[in-house]
């Protein structure tokens, strides 16, 4: 079984409702605008070399095909106020109409700009989102959007750039609405409806356009602002990472890390002062308040496994939890850290007590942030003072009652640029963490050492042979090393070693997400989506055999069985107890069982232990081996140039301590190795 890890195929694109005070509801004005949701009178222009996604009916004007389309409460209807055509989308305003449009291919990393005509009483509105949906294993569903205007019954063009991220591959377009208060005959429209590509420039002016609309606001970084993103700052300047390879940026926590979106405001402050930085690929997976405590069991279970260059959690819990997250990171991976403190609820007071310790103790997070060297942003002490300045409440800069509205949420980003600079002065060096090892001359170092065997040619740095005796022997420290070499025409191929094993037989493993199947869903009082009643991680055992993994619950009082696809079943337990399987190869322990047994709600008498699960919830996951057994170099016939560099990871999610990589030349042609890249984590 190959190493990957599994992530979602598509993001979903969809307009949908969501309970909020009215306050809240920001009315967009029915005049022209521009930003992240743009209006005009007319229709939007479309730059040269835009790539048109076709939307089926999404013209309306063929209204036997409404069945391509799911409409409550609405129908087609032909009229002479059709602002194209002859036919729109009717729909009552009132009685929560609903309408949504299958998913539609798209290419995922890169901004799109999605249309249509709209036309609203006045008294609803509706809001955008992108829940990273339907892939057989990780899925992150979204809660959060932008507000649609109020168009005072008139046909308004409506617009909205959002960014697609790597790996979604569909659009989905769905348009939910509140009906507050009700009123009978009054009807909202909605007509010709457009997706295609967008530019950088386009979505950025769009940004900073809908900046624009707010209060000013002042981003100017502060001393020791980005001093713990020393390896990200050298990668975003070119003088670290692996050429061509993305920067990787993983969003996780609660409801208000994916509150932050498609995490657009970070690409762009990255770009926008390194404008050299490689491509930028954010993902994302939050669960219904989910906290730090269990941020560390992702990263355990799939996040570390795929090697973010950054990692960024929005979200409260324990210092205890903190602790254990900062602590996965920084042993698991070379990823910088990003944490801000929480912004505040609808019935905050913005007290200095409350500014300092809402939550959690903030000046304890700074600290613990300081101590593993994780970039801790002062957002709550920022939003507060902005808000005084300003006149502004909880209510002004929030969706619903707790969560981010696309003011506060461009804030919080804003906070989060501060820290997107180079401050000259860092509290690590980038090269203890990620460096090269250079093979021509062989390194020779504290830390690493190459040594050459047989007959080598050297040239501009790089390495290159065809005598089947040749050998390259690698002494390195870390938990990851990569070959960075040449695809040659008629190239040939290197077996790899590990520590003196065949790499195809070395103990190197990683499980990937672990996705629930409930037997009954929603349970009832416990929590908002499957994974949040659910084993977040396991650990790894003894014995490891690549394969799939299922656990199934047997009971209603905690207990399960769990099976291997090879091994077969391999033992019972029960969430409240730590387990080791039969052969030792997988081990649950209950702190990274999220809701396995509930606690007690406040208030109520002492009684015996309640269980989140129930008989007939299963968890699946796979573990992959995470080492390649050779390196090919022969190049690809669609590749016009003869020559092309690439990167492998020869293997990663080893213990962080000394080991030898051993590559072995099979004589089926020559090899170029360029140099290799190894991965040392700031703690063991």
């Amino acid at each position: 079984m190959a190493f990957r890890i599994l992530f979602p195929p598509f993001l979903t694109v969809s307009l949908l409702l969501a309970a909020v005070p009215s306050r809240a509801l920001e009315s967009i004005a029915p005049g022209n605008r521009h930003g992240i949701v743009s209006v005009s009178d007319d229709p939007f222009p479309v730059p040269a070399g835009s790539e048109i996604i076709p939307i089926p009916d999404g013209d309306f004007e063929t209204p036997e095909k409404a069945g391509n389309w799911d409409i409550v409460h609405g129908k087609i209807v032909t009229a002479p106020d059709a602002p194209q055509g002859r036919s729109y989308l009717q729909l009552q305003a009132f009685g929560l109409p609903f309408v949504r449009m299958h998913g539609v291919p798209a290419a995922p990393g890169r901004p799109y700009f999605i249309s249509f005509w709209w036309k609203n009483p006045g008294a609803h509105w509706a809001s955008i989102e992108f829940p990273n949906i339907g892939h057989e294993r990780l899925s992150t569903p979204s809660h959060t959007g932008v507000l649609l205007p109020e168009t005072q019954g008139k046909w308004k063009r409506v617009g909205i750039y959002f960014w697609m991220n790597i790996p979604a591959k569909m659009v989905e377009f769905m348009i939910g609405f509140r009906n507050e208060p009700e009123q009978p005959g009054q009807y909202i429209g909605l007509d010709d409806i457009q997706l295609r590509s967008a530019t950088d420039a386009e979505m950025a002016a769009a940004y900073e356009a809908e900046r624009a609309h707010l209060p000013p606001y002042d981003i100017t970084p502060r001393p020791g602002d980005g001093s713990n993103l020393a390896l990200s700052v050298a990668k975003w300047e070119g003088k670290a990472g692996i050429p061509g390879k993305p920067f990787v940026i993983w969003g996780i926590g609660s409801s208000w890390t994916e509150a932050q979106r498609d995490g657009y405001g970070l690409i762009h402050a990255i770009r926008e002062r390194f404008p050299n930085a490689p491509q930028i690929i954010y993902k994302e997976h939050d669960g219904a308040g989910t906290p730090w405590d269990y941020d560390a069991s992702w990263v355990k279970q799939w996040v570390a496994p795929d090697q973010p260059d950054l990692v960024f959690t929005y979200t409260p819990g324990t210092l205890e939890g903190l602790d254990r997250l900062l602590t996965e990171i920084r042993k698991r991976t070379t990823a910088d850290i990003i944490i801000p403190s929480i912004h505040f609820q609808v019935t905050s007071k913005m007290t200095p007590d409350e500014v300092e310790n809402g939550f959690v103790s903030w000046a304890a997070v700074r600290e613990l942030c300081a101590r593993h060297h994780a970039e801790f942003v002062e957002n709550r002490r920022d939003l507060a003072a902005y808000m005084k300045a300003n006149n502004l409440t909880g209510e002004d800069l929030l969706w619903d009652h707790v969560h981010q509205n696309q003011h506060l949420r461009i804030r919080v980003w804003d906070n989060v640029t501060r820290h997107i600079t180079d401050p000259g002065k860092f509290t690590y060096a980038p090269d203890q963490l990620e460096r090269t090892i250079a093979v021509d001359p062989p390194a020779a170092t504290a830390t690493e050492k190459v040594m050459l065997t047989g007959n080598w040619t050297s040239s501009k740095g790089s390495v290159t042979t065809k005598d089947s005796n040749a050998k390259m022997e690698v002494h390195f420290t870390g938990n990851r090393i990569d070959l960075i070499g040449h695809k040659l025409a008629g190239g040939g191929t290197l077996k790899v070693l590990i520590d003196g094993v065949p790499a195809d037989q070395f103990p190197a493993f990683a499980g990937d997400y672990i996705k629930p199947t409930p037997k009954i869903w929603p349970k009832k009082n416990v929590g908002g989506q499957p994974g949040d009643v659910a084993p977040q991680a396991v650990d790894l055992g003894a014995n490891i055999v690549p394969q799939s993994w299922n656990i199934l619950m047997t009971s209603d009082h905690g207990d399960y069985q769990i099976t291997g696809s090879v091994t077969g079943p391999d033992g019972t337990g029960n969430v409240a107890q730590r387990f080791t399987s039969k052969s030792g190869q997988i081990i649950i322990d209950p702190i990274d069982w999220r809701n396995g047994v509930l606690k007690p709600r406040p208030g109520t008498p002492p009684g015996p232990p309640q269980f989140g699960n129930v008989t007939g919830d299963q968890f699946d996951f796979d573990v992959c081996r995470t080492a390649v057994s050779t390196v090919s170099f022969a190049s690809d016939a669609s590749i016009a140039s003869d020559a092309a560099s690439f990167s492998v990871p020869l293997v990663q999610n080893i213990p962080n301590q000394e080991h030898t990589l051993t590559l072995v030349l099979t004589g089926d042609g020559p090899v170029q190795i360029d140099s290799l890249y190894v991965f040392n984590p700031m703690e063991k």
